[in-house]
């Protein structure tokens, strides 16, 4: 399986091994076929199976000698198509599984102890196992059908060819996992770090076939209600780039004709869906994948929490004015080699930390958004007002939990993970504070981690207006989200500010960069997180392009010119601003607002322009003794739009808008009656060539409409053609597929055509560094402040391609002593916690969730009972009157 040229970059006992591997598959396939073969007037089903084959392989063996004995006297291109793929498929049945046996001969050594297994090399096994499992089925349904009357010969041999490719695949990837494991059997890491490298691994080996993991056997890994997800969301990806990339100038009626035409058509034709799909994976912009996950960003899918969803009494967002914040220093605390400058400088003040407001890319002012979660109305939580009669409202809640969603640093909100997140607020009986934070590529790192980590400042500074507490404090995060929850607790650590009582991590990538390790390679067959689209996010957020950084830089030097003009030309709307911020109960308590602030006079400037449509202001009066209309919330709210604020005095210089304001322009603003005459005459020259006649002068043609109809009645078979010219150019204007184009439509390497089959090596998606910060890249952080870290408790999945994330941060963790819980759920795909009301499995997996945050939290059900009892008692209900 790999070249010479390889074979001397790598080591020469691997190749020998890969070769030796191969050869005696092949030479087993061959012995097998000879002991088993039937004589001319004979059919009788071979049986000899190699002896080293394990049980499930041995079985489907067995099936593929039967089938191919049953269809070599099939003289049909359908029966030997069927009987070839029998023959192919018995060499890599053999060939699986040797590399399946060397695998499992050290696949313990990676675990995270022995009450834990799973790693990326097990996960490798777990799927060829599926794959032989998937196999084994198809080949029961051959041989239930083949001999009826409507059997489907060329559907059942597409089968067989497609589970062929896929194990022919998985033995690539496999060899793949021995060039890591003698990269790594010194020193027992997940990670081949040192001098080894992503593209050298994957120059070593032969090219992998992504097109059968997205084709037939898409999902065939997974349980059958996640399988089903899966498909219908591969289908929607490939019909959803037929609309995105269509032409400017189709209407939305043409798009949506245009989708549901090719997902039909993709439904129908798994191949061309596949071909589409890894295309996409492989060709198209970051703009592609924000606008395909923006899609749970609907109207539509807003109102679906509140509608399936756990019913809870208090959905908010509430908007932080950007303002300095200070906090009491953590006791003990010692500013460690690795602090930043910043955090030394502090040290005049040994009582208080001071909170910046977040600055980095998009500049100082703008509010963070954040959404309270509960499943009650609790005692002095934000905007319930003053309760009046019998009813007691329950007391603050002892614990809270800080909460980071996820979607690969460049999509998603708090609302697209409102589903789960309404389970989690009943099951735990405790506010959830879910925190949306800018998103790349408009706001690479590290501006999400400045919000974040300014957003749990703000929460320690105004625990009772949230309905709690904070006895007890626990961040959580999912995926990308889980990485900003580990940035929080570094930031804490390093600047001294109160440490969270506990990290709930689900499938966290803690290493932003691409290592290779074996886990990492599952995203080459990931329905939901395929290589391209992990590498342009990893990309967008840890490494932006330098056009992107220039944009803000240019955006936050213009912000600063209008912070320092002149203050009689916004005086009086910043008093007002500065004024109304001042009496905002979500200023923090400590906070001493002065006029001359400079964060403030951005904020008020900032506020001009940064308004959603679903917010409301927050600088609204404080009652005495009625909090009710002191915050800007909403309940079951509208889509949240998310995009970069762009503070400038010039017109914003953004590509798109300056074409589509061009095309606006041609198309509206010239004279629309010389145009209109024009185009009619050149469509009527263009009509009088078609049907044979002279040319007709355009000056004696005044009158275009009664010109045109003569055309047209000239002649029967011209009008005849003309309806069938227009319902056919109709007809491929709804259904046609177009070329992918990029962002510069001049750079003709951004064409890429999505149904073609290109062969592509993953090697050509490195071309870019990252940064290796601990706050980007929480493995890499110090022992010093990783021995600070509170309990931690890590939910990942055993096909996750951030599986080996979890599993090294973990032993690291375990090796400094820390309190830390390892827990890996089998059978369910990346972001399962989106699934819960499609699928049983992701369900059982939230459960699993809502367990762990139970025992971080250190709540019980008794607990709620209690305060259930304690505020419906008579005693109490009198003492509130």
């Amino acid at each position: 399986m790999i070249d010479a040229t390889s074979a001397e970059r790598g080591s020469p006992q691997l190749s020998a091994l890969f070769n030796d591997n191969l050869k005696l598959a092949h030479e087993d396939g061959i012995r097998s076929s000879m002991n088993g073969k039937a004589g001319p007037e004979t059919i009788d089903p071979p049986s000899n199976v190699p002896s080293d084959l394990q049980t499930a392989y041995g079985s489907l063996f067995s099936a593929c000698q039967e089938h191919a004995s049953f269809f070599a006297k099939d003289n049909t291109e359908y029966g030997q198509r069927l009987h070839a793929a029998h023959i192919a498929w018995q060499d890599f049945i053999v060939l699986a599984n040797r590399l399946v046996l060397q695998i499992q001969a050290f696949a313990h050594e990676y675990d995270f102890d022995e009450e834990t297994p799973g790693n990326g090399y097990r996960s490798f096994i777990y799927v060829t196992n599926a794959c032989i499992s998937h196999g084994s089925n198809i080949c029961r349904q051959l041989l239930a059908f083949r001999s009826t009357l409507f059997f489907r010969k060329k559907y059942y041999m597409k089968e067989v060819e497609a589970c062929s490719q896929l194990l022919s695949s998985l033995c690539t990837c496999m060899q793949y996992l021995l060039i890591l494991r003698q990269w790594s059997v010194n020193t027992g890491d997940l990670f081949a770090c040192g001098n080894h490298t992503a593209e050298q691994l994957f120059e070593l080996g032969d090219t992998i076939n992504q097109y059968c993991f997205y084709g037939r056997c898409l999902g065939f890994q997974y349980g059958d209600s996640i399988r089903g997800v899966l498909r219908f969301l591969g289908i929607s990806m490939a019909s959803y780039s037929e609309s995105f990339y269509s032409q400017e100038g189709d209407g939305a009626i043409v798009k949506t004709t245009r989708s549901l035409w090719t997902s039909g058509k993709y439904l129908m034709n798994p191949e061309l869906r596949a071909r589409r799909i890894v295309n996409i994976s492989q060709n198209a912009k970051i703009e592609f994948c924000k606008s395909f996950w923006f899609l749970a960003e609907s109207e539509l899918m807003h109102k679906l929490p509140s509608i399936v969803g756990s019913s809870i009494k208090v959905n908010r967002l509430i908007e932080l004015p950007a303002e300095p914040l200070k906090l009491p220093r953590r006791k003990g605390f010692k500013p460690s080699e690795n602090s930043s400058s910043d955090v030394n400088q502090n040290q005049g003040d040994n009582e208080f930390v001071d909170i910046p407001v977040p600055t980095a890319h998009l500049g100082p002012g703008l509010p963070v958004s954040v959404r309270l979660l509960s499943a009650r109305r609790r005692s002095g939580m934000l905007g319930e007002g003053r309760y009046r009669g019998w009813h007691k409202p329950p007391a603050p809640s002892r614990s809270i939990l800080f909460h980071c969603h996820g979607g690969g640093f460049v999509a998603q909100s708090s609302k697209s993970h409102e589903l789960y997140l309404r389970d989690w607020a009943v099951s735990l009986d405790c506010p959830i504070l879910s925190v949306d934070y800018s998103l790349a590529p408009e706001a690479p790192f590290p501006r999400a981690l400045q919000e974040v980590y300014y957003a749990y400042c703000w929460m320690l500074n105004n625990t009772e207006l949230l309905g709690t507490t904070a006895e007890r404090i626990v961040c959580a995060g999912d995926s990308a989200g889980a990485n900003l929850s580990i940035g929080v607790a570094l930031k804490c650590i390093e600047q001294g500010v109160r440490v969270p009582d506990g990290l709930f991590l689900a499938y966290c990538p803690t290493l932003v960069s691409f290592v290779p390790s074996p886990a990492r390679l599952l995203c080459l067959m990931d329905p939901l997180l395929p290589f391209g689209f992990m590498m342009r996010c990893l990309r967008a957020y840890a490494a932006p392009a330098q056009e992107t950084l220039r944009e803000n830089a240019k955006h936050v030097e213009d912000a600063a010119q209008i912070r320092n003009a002149q203050k009689s030309n916004v005086g009086s709307l910043n008093s007002s601003r500065r004024t109304s911020i001042a009496r905002s109960p979500l200023t923090p308590l400590e906070a001493n607002p002065e006029p001359d602030d400079d964060s403030s006079d951005t904020f008020a400037s900032a506020s001009a322009s940064y308004h959603s449509q679903t917010v409301e202001r927050t600088d609204l009066p404080n009652t005495e003794g009625d909090n009710s209309s002191c915050v800007s919330f909403e309940d079951d709210s509208q889509p949240i739009v998310h995009y970069p604020v762009e503070i400038s005095a010039d017109t914003p210089q953004d590509a798109a808008s300056a074409a589509y304001i061009d095309n606006f322009l041609d198309k509206y603003l010239i004279d629309t009656a010389t145009m209109e005459a024009t185009e009619e005459t050149d469509a009527q020259e263009r009509q009088v060539k078609e049907n044979g006649h002279g040319k007709v002068n355009a000056d004696d043609n005044i009158l275009v409409e009664t010109g045109r109809d003569l055309i047209a009645i000239d002649t029967l078979q011209g009008r005849l053609q003309d309806a069938v010219n227009n319902i056919t150019s109709t007809l491929t204007r709804y259904t046609q597929s177009y070329e992918i184009h990029g962002a510069n439509t001049v750079d003709q390497r951004d064409v890429r055509n999505m149904d073609a089959l290109i062969a592509r090596s993953p090697s050509e998606e490195f071309a870019f560094d990252v940064p290796k910060d601990p706050f980007l890249s929480p493995y890499w952080a110090s022992d010093e402040w990783l021995s600070q870290m509170p309990e931690t408790k890590i939910l990942t999945l055993n096909m996750d391609p951030c599986l080996d994330d979890c599993v090294m941060f973990a032993k690291k963790l375990k090796r400094l002593g820390r309190d830390v819980h390892l827990e890996i759920l089998e059978g369910l795909p990346h972001g399962f916690l989106n699934f819960t009301m499609l699928s049983n499995e992701a369900m059982e997996g939230s459960k699993h969730c809502i367990a762990s945050l139970q025992k971080l939290l250190q709540v019980t059900p008794k607990d709620k009972a209690e305060e259930d009892e304690e505020s419906s008692s008579p005693s109490a209900s009198l003492a509130a009157s």
